[in-house]
């Protein structure tokens, strides 16, 4: 197969996924030009500009903001430790134990956070203990995963010298292998913990804890005023984080 062909393959897929996908879902692009629709949005974004700053509300935006944080925290976190074992625990691998790992991995990332909440929601109830363990375990397959493909990216000569030399695997991954790779773990991490503080504000909306919760209520009886001071909350916060989070990884890079 020359390359031209294979070229004009993969385009001629991509233009029928394209095609396909446009005829597969009912766009009605009509609506766009409906001077209603408009009219509906901009009453909208008028009410939307007017925060609601009172003392009471913000104090319980504050309280909220502080479970959220520490919803994606505690999270990321224990995903951490997780990836690092995951990580460790190949040192001594066998083949069947690389496949039950892979698919473990691979149940736990392909889960979105959401679906999770709502999965053990009939487990743990209403609260932020469900959103931390559903941000938990999809946290968990995704740094997994890297952790486990940095890990497998590792030049094997240095430790096989080390071995000759004496050196047992756990010393060798202890003063060698982490070292070295350690940096690109946590900048992983951090990035992740930026994603989580994002679902985090999401699953308040199926009553996992955090702002989502009160910005669904909110929403649900059109206080637009408050919902205006939730979001602005958020892009606070998610802006605090983000910068927080490339300041580490510019030090570690």
């Amino acid at each position: 197969m020359s390359i031209f062909f294979q070229k004009f393959l993969i385009l001629f897929i991509i233009l029928f996924l394209l095609i396909t996908s446009f005829f597969s879902i009912n766009l009605n692009w009509i609506e766009l030009f409906n001077l209603n629709n408009w009219i509906n949005l901009f009453s909208f974004f008028s009410e939307f500009m007017q925060p609601n700053l009172s003392y009471e509300f913000i104090s319980d935006v504050f309280f909220l903001t502080i479970e959220t944080l520490s919803m994606s925290i505690i999270s990321t976190f224990f995903a951490f430790i997780f990836g690092i074992s995951i990580m460790i625990f190949l040192e001594f691998k066998s083949t069947i134990s690389i496949f039950t790992i892979n698919s473990l991995l691979n149940l736990l990332r392909s889960i979105p956070e959401l679906i999770w909440a709502l999965i053990l929601l009939v487990a743990f109830g209403l609260g932020p203990f469900t959103g931390t363990m559903a941000l938990f375990l999809h946290t968990s397959g995704i740094l997994g995963k890297l952790f486990i493909d940095i890990y497998k990216n590792i030049p094997r000569d240095n430790k096989v010298s080390l071995l000759v030399c004496g050196n047992n695997q756990i010393r060798i991954l202890l003063y060698q292998t982490l070292p070295l790779i350690f940096p690109q773990l946590l900048s992983y991490t951090l990035y992740r913990w930026e994603n989580n503080i994002r679902a985090a504000s999401i699953l308040g909306i199926v009553g996992a804890g955090g702002l989502g919760q009160i910005l669904y209520f909110n929403l649900s009886l059109f206080q637009y005023e408050k919902v205006a001071t939730i979001i602005i909350v958020i892009f606070i916060m998610v802006l605090f984080v983000d910068h927080l989070s490339f300041y580490f990884r510019k030090k570690l890079t």
